[in-house]
């Protein structure tokens, strides 16, 4: 709601006429800066992977605590902030921002919580919250580039025996996830060839698999065309697209799946490619025998430690985040055997948004660093890949089997991960509305009111004193009303 020019101490001019100066000038900028600085905030969240209704909560909450009311329009590409104005959303100050760059690494993703959690509990000044988003774009990866590399290669390894576990098979997973590695340290260098580096990881790795696979490694090469290509894998996009829809969020669920599939026919078209330019090579001798069942649970730790050098995880999460690896492999696991995949992919996605949550509230680590290579565990982006260069390159019925499985699969998995977060309540700050007095320093009486304690009780004297909004509630995890008077 504006606020309505304020009637200052006048002075008298020779011509006897009285000004009333404009005092909205100082309100309005404040909106601006408040509005440009929520729009870069939410950015960071996106490029994060945070959902898009999630972003909008944080920007809603963080606005509160700054005694202002926020509306975000909010989808996958950039995203739109009205700050001030009434209930109906007219009047305050709007801005927008893209979303530019390549995704937060994990380092990265911790400490943007963690400005988050101290924006929800306090109204930081303007300048400390630009300061610190200025220093989580700037921070310096934490391993070097060789780290980085071998952190590839086990992801690589880690994927391929989690699918197809022989000896042999994983000296040339590790061989090819190596040389994609080594493409990707070259592609982040160079932001113009990043359009084209799936289409060619895939031609390379297809065209190598199908010239020494069979010679050098006695395994048929399709086996290897999946694992080298994790990195590109849109199984993360798939699944947040579906679970945009189902919560209602359709412009940008649509436009997740969007990209992902567009991921796929770019890789799919690679395989194709390598299939043209190479062909096959008979097996030069009998196939290496198939590792035990401990294979499948090595992997998810190779995975798990591929995930703390690549993305540059924060040390200190190694054993949480083994552990939490492990423990939704086991769920899916078990799920599988007792009523079959589809109820595997959902038990495991109700599980991780409490594990996560519970990860953080005892090792101190944002539930993100967690949740984001648990998802990638589950999400069945190799199974999409695999169909989609079944259907391509083989023009098979099975390609269109396995794509169904992963239409079901994603859809499982969202609907898991959305019953999981609805398990959880979490506390939401309000602007309440202005009391009838109190001169621009106003409480939200009735919250004080029906909450009552020594909560209400410190809401109402900082109010008082005239500082900063303090929350107003107990800790049930409800809403918690904020001063409302600007």
């Amino acid at each position: 709601m504006r606020r309505a020019a304020a009637v200052l101490p006048w002075r008298r001019r020779r011509a006897s006429t009285v000004t009333l100066p404009e005092a909205g000038d100082v309100e309005r900028e404040r909106l601006r800066d408040l509005a440009a600085l929520l729009c870069e905030l939410g950015s960071e969240l996106l490029r994060a992977g945070e959902r898009t209704a999630e972003v909008e909560r944080v920007l809603r909450d963080i606005a509160a605590r700054y005694g202002m009311r926020a509306r975000c329009f909010v989808v996958p590409t950039g995203l739109f902030v009205r700050v001030g104005g009434g209930p109906d959303g007219r009047g305050g100050e709007l801005d927008f921002a893209p979303v530019e760059g390549p995704d937060l690494r994990l380092d990265q993703v911790q400490t943007l919580q963690s400005l988050v959690d101290r924006m929800r509990g306090e109204a930081m000044p303007f300048e400390d919250v630009r300061r610190a988003l200025r220093a989580e774009r700037e921070q310096p990866e934490r391993f070097s580039p060789a780290a980085s590399v071998l952190g590839y290669v086990l992801l690589t390894v880690g994927l391929g025996v989690m699918r197809h576990a022989t000896v042999a098979a994983v000296l040339g997973y590790a061989v090819l996830g190596a040389g994609v590695g080594l493409l990707r340290l070259f592609g982040d260098r160079l932001p113009a060839a990043r359009t084209a580096l799936p289409v060619v990881a895939a031609v390379l790795v297809t065209a190598a698999s199908l010239r020494w696979a069979g010679p050098l490694l006695h395994e048929v090469p399709t086996v290897l065309y999946i694992p080298p290509l994790i990195a590109f894998l849109p199984g993360a996009a798939l699944t947040l697209g579906a679970i945009e829809l189902a919560t209602g969020a359709a412009l940008s669920g649509i436009s997740r799946l969007a990209g992902a599939v567009n991921v796929l026919l770019l890789l799919a078209l690679g395989i194709l490619v390598g299939t043209e330019l190479q062909k096959p090579r008979p097996l030069g001798g009998p196939q290496s025998e198939a590792l035990g069942a401990w294979a499948p649970w090595v992997g998810v730790l190779l995975l798990g430690f591929g995930f703390l050098l690549y993305f540059s995880a924060p040390p200190r999460v190694t054993g949480w985040l083994l552990a939490a690896l492990l423990v939704e492999r086991f769920v899916q696991s078990a799920a599988t055997e007792l009523a079959g995949a589809t109820f595997g992919a959902f038990a495991a996605g109700t599980l991780l948004p409490p594990m996560a949550t519970w990860i953080e509230r005892r090792s101190r680590t944002p539930d993100q660093v967690v949740f984001l290579p648990c998802f990638w565990l589950l999400v069945p982006g190799a199974i999409g890949l695999t169909s989609v260069s079944e259907l391509i390159v083989e023009r098979g019925t099975a390609g269109l089997a396995n794509l169904v499985d992963t239409v079901i699969t994603v859809a499982a998995i969202a609907l898991g991960i959305l019953v999981g977060a609805g398990l959880q309540r979490r506390p939401r700050l309000l602007v309440g509305e202005p009391a009838p007095s109190g001169g621009g320093q106003a409480l939200a009486a009735d919250a004080a009111a029906t909450r009552g304690g020594d909560g209400a009780a410190r809401g109402a004297d900082g109010a008082a004193r005239g500082g900063l909004p303090h929350p107003i509630g107990g800790p049930d995890g409800g809403d918690v009303p904020v001063d409302g008077a600007r």
